[in-house]
């Protein structure tokens, strides 16, 4: 067995944590937590942010023939029914006419306007047709217009003040239904500019009090988006039209996939109220020991077929915990590693990460980190440890050819999370994470540090009792 080799130079660097969070008043709801601010400092917080965005990135509009006289922000950020003429920010004349014809495709999709005779989106061979009303042709356009701005990524800011603009002063409640389910979607795929992102959350902070149309609950959902997406960036290519469904609902009901444990725990207690650990660790443990995990190459580094994780991610979402169409034990590493990424709140807390690289080198001080852990952080990583210790046998090191300094390489940035945006920093602290989950496989006792809870592996993939699949408590999007 290899080990895993200390860094020949260098020291960790720690990070400073803003201490202005600490100070940042929270409130609850069943899926986590969201940032609240007092009233009158999130008004005038919108005031300055309006002016200053405003007299920035806004665009000129004028109206009137003879005498054009310039159209105030607050007009150019009300709901109308016409169509626009040009866009709302300053932007490349090339993206005019993008702009433009999205603005017409979130008026449709939010039901403020008749699907015209051609949409002028283009369909997947190219050429353009005309979407039909139905569900299907809503969700096609949503991917369409998700796919421009991924494409151009000048066009976010447009894309989120053009929807901002008609959910404001917005006189139909549908309307304004659909509209911030739109948004629950955009915040999966693509952040705004951080220039635009203090505006948004103002906006979306402000809702957060309006029940009208449900507008509270998806407001809140979208704050905790709105932070996880600028931490992630963008997307690498547009949703599938089943994602969108999903996250147009994630507000009622939340995905398994970018909460917190605690509220993970929370959604799971009605079915499986005995479970200490995500029902999600153990079925997609089992199913890559079910699968032959052990006699797979490169198990947990080679990724699974993209298509396949994302096809059993949206089926955990809903409810379904099956391995029925999956073959590939790949697949499952790599969404057992989107879980564990994709957590609101890293699995090591951040207020543990400095200790965690600067003592990396001393194993018994990381095993005596591991005690310190949050209950369930605890336990997720007893588990996810004595999984992993389960590939470190000889054997299947000789068939998997994933070393102890391998499995520690490719699980280091799912355990501990660099929250720094110096890339010097993380390049320079990923070798001590990965010295640290190294001496947490060679040396953790998983069975001796938990009196309550002891990991058991290779019960089997399927779940003894399934949950009900989840019902969504939205309206119809048709």
């Amino acid at each position: 067995m290899s080990a895993i080799k200390n860094p020949a130079s260098g020291k960790p660097i720690p990070i400073t944590r803003q201490s202005t969070r600490q100070h940042t008043p929270t409130a609850t709801l069943a899926s986590g937590t969201y940032p609240v601010l007092p009233h009158d400092l999130a008004s005038d917080i919108q005031q300055f942010v309006e002016s200053d965005f405003a007299r920035q990135y806004f665009s000129t509009h004028r109206t009137g023939f003879i005498f054009r006289r310039k159209v105030p922000v607050a007009q150019m950020m009300t709901w109308q029914k016409a169509p626009l003429s040009s866009p709302l920010l300053a932007l490349n004349r090339s993206l005019k006419n993008d702009a433009v014809r999205i603005f017409k495709v979130i008026q449709h999709i939010m039901g403020d306007r008749e699907r015209e005779k051609s949409a002028g989106i283009p369909a997947h061979n190219g050429s353009t047709h005309s979407l039909p009303g139905s569900p299907v042709g809503l969700l096609e356009e949503e991917r369409w217009l998700l796919g421009e701005g991924l494409t151009h990524g000048e066009l976010r800011d447009e894309i989120y003040c053009q929807l901002m603009k008609q959910l404001n002063g917005n006189p139909n409640p549908e309307s304004i239904f659909k509209g911030w389910q739109m948004l629950c979607v955009l915040l999966t795929a693509f952040p705004p500019s951080k220039n635009f992102e203090t505006y948004l959350r103002s906006f979306i902070q402000q809702r957060t009090t309006q029940q009208e149309s449900r507008v509270d609950v998806i407001a809140k959902h979208c704050l905790r988006r709105l932070v996880a997406i600028s931490k992630k960036g963008p997307r690498g290519k547009p949703p599938t039209m089943a994602e969108i469904e999903t996250a147009s609902d994630a507000a009622f009901n939340p995905s398994t996939f970018g909460e917190s444990l605690d509220a993970t725990m929370r959604l799971q207690e009605r079915n499986y109220p005995h479970e200490k650990i995500p029902i999600i660790l153990p079925f997609l443990a089992d199913g890559i020991l079910a699968l032959g995990g052990t006699k797979a190459e490169g198990i947990f580094r080679v990724p699974g077929d993209g298509d396949s994780v994302s096809e059993l991610k949206l089926r955990i979402d809903r409810g379904y915990y099956t391995l029925e169409s999956v073959d590939d034990p790949h697949v499952l590493a790599s969404l057992l590693k989107l879980w564990l990424r994709e957590l609101c709140d890293p699995l090591v807390p951040e207020e543990m990460y400095n200790d965690c690289i600067t003592r990396a080198s001393e194993p018994e001080t990381c095993v005596e980190l591991v005690k310190r852990l949050p209950t369930i952080n605890r336990r997720v990583v007893l588990f996810l440890i004595s999984f992993l210790q389960l590939f470190l046998e000889e054997k299947v090191q000789a068939v998997t050819k994933m070393t102890s300094a391998n499995l520690a390489l490719v699980m280091a940035p799912n355990l501990l999370r660099c929250n720094s945006e110096s890339m010097t920093v993380v390049f320079t602290n990923a070798q001590y994470e990965q010295v640290f989950v190294h001496n947490l496989l060679m040396h953790l006792k998983c069975n001796q540090i938990d009196e309550d809870y002891v990991p058991m592996h290779g019960l089997g993939a399927s779940l003894p009792s399934p949950p009900q699949p989840r019902v969504s408590k939205s309206r119809n999007r048709k």
